[in-house]
């Protein structure tokens, strides 16, 4: 029984948990410098994925094969993938800017993992720039990080 509790612990969605969780607690020390309304955003999704990732943590903890429940993270080349991804797209919005960026990693990323419906892809990639414009710019009167032609 404690061989089996303990090889539930170190399961790839628990593992993967803790470093979202030390990753966003991190990541949110590093909000306090910005102005209040910027912080907004970054604050609720740090957040968020913290939430996200503790569920995850208790529900692999307490799931049950009977009932048939996958673990999230069953493939670790898959995970370092996204982990990889995420530290390119990191590095990329520092570099040439947020929307260049996401304009470029979304339908990457997309492709990468197996969605192939450009239509889908074109689309789902203009509502979410042009909605995160529209509520930076627009509503907000907030300016995102410059893109590297306007420095």
């Amino acid at each position: 029984m404690t061989n089996q509790i303990g090889s539930r612990i170190l399961q790839p969605d628990n593992i993967a948990g803790v470093v979202m969780i030390a990753a966003c607690a991190w990541l949110l020390t590093k909000v306090t410098d910005m102005p209040e309304m910027s912080a907004l955003l970054p604050v609720a999704m740090l957040s968020t994925i913290i939430a996200l990732s503790v569920l995850m943590i208790v529900r692999n903890l307490i799931r049950s094969e009977a009932i048939g429940v996958k673990p999230v993270f069953s493939s670790l080349p898959r995970f370092l993938l996204v982990v990889f991804c995420v530290g390119l797209y990191v590095l990329a919005v520092a570099t040439i800017g947020f929307y260049t960026s996401t304009l470029i990693m979304l339908p990457a990323v997309a492709w990468l993992f197996g969605y192939r419906n450009p239509k889908g892809i074109a689309l789902a990639t203009l509502i979410f720039v042009g909605g995160i414009a529209l509520i930076f710019l627009v509503l907000m009167n907030q300016s995102l990080p410059p893109e590297f032609f306007q420095s």
